[in-house]
């Protein structure tokens, strides 16, 4: 069962198509046959191919037409799926790249209006994330019967929450109303958590315990303490002392046998 995001992603990219603004070789561009063949299922491939040589002709519209944007929002990594969206709205001027207008205003901002509905339904966005980018200094500027509505509503209420805001205003309001890339960054911030959600962290490589050394042998102490005098570097002394913690040694395996 598609998860809340594929959904989103499916009527997101499904507005695109339908408001031009995302050409099924877009898609393909990023869904490429690479991802296709190692991410659906083979009963779709088959349908590809079974129409592909029925018709004798293949096309990105007819192989989106099979593997269509639900089955990829549910079945292609979601990095890939983001990245092909991502970029629909580049090219179309939504993110508003210095200050710069949508070249589809109306196509823009009906993609936003269909997409801000789905993110809210599926929970991919609350209102609070909506808040966070449509906030007070955006809201300042909308009409004023919606300014005066969320006032009076405020008021009655006796509060002023994320959840009231978008409830007052709207979806269709808020895509109307608010600059286009106020709404994308909306988008960003849920497209990018999705992307990255199933990206595994590295698993941290357990630290190696070290023996403790839980007593040095008397012998041994010796030897460091000589150490410190200069005179203990001489060879002839570190070759005796060499010699005695063996002999003590010998000893000792003797009589643990």
């Amino acid at each position: 069962m598609p998860t809340g995001r594929a959904r989103w992603f499916a009527d997101v990219l499904q507005a695109g198509l339908d408001t031009k603004l995302l050409a099924e070789q877009d898609i393909l561009v990023h869904v490429t046959p690479a991802v296709l063949a190692g991410a659906m299922p083979k009963d779709v491939l088959v349908r590809v191919f079974d129409a592909a040589l029925s018709a004798g002709t293949i096309s990105p519209k007819e192989v989106v037409q099979t593997a269509n944007p639900e089955l990829i929002a549910e079945h292609v990594a979601p990095a890939i799926v983001w990245s092909c969206i991502a970029g629909a709205a580049e090219r179309a001027g939504i993110p508003e790249a210095n200050g710069g207008k949508p070249k589809d205003e109306v196509g823009a901002r009906e993609l936003l209006r269909r997409g801000l509905a789905s993110a809210l339904s599926t929970g991919v966005l609350t209102p609070k994330d909506v808040v966070q980018h449509v906030n007070a200094a955006v809201i300042g500027h909308f009409p004023e019967a919606l300014t005066t509505k969320l006032l009076e509503v405020s008021l009655a209420a006796g509060k002023m929450s994320p959840e009231l805001v978008v409830e007052t205003l709207g979806v269709e309001s808020i895509a109307k109303h608010a600059p286009t890339g106020v709404v994308w960054a909306c988008f960003v911030k849920a497209g990018e958590a999705s992307a990255t959600a199933t990206v595994a962290k590295p698993t941290a490589t357990p630290a190696v315990p070290r023996a403790a050394l839980e007593f040095i042998d008397d012998d041994v102490a010796s030897v460091l303490v000589d150490l410190e005098d200069s005179t203990a570097l001489d060879p002839a002394v570190l070759e005796r002392r060499t010699r005695e913690l063996d002999d003590r040694g010998k000893k000792g395996t003797t009589k643990r046998s």
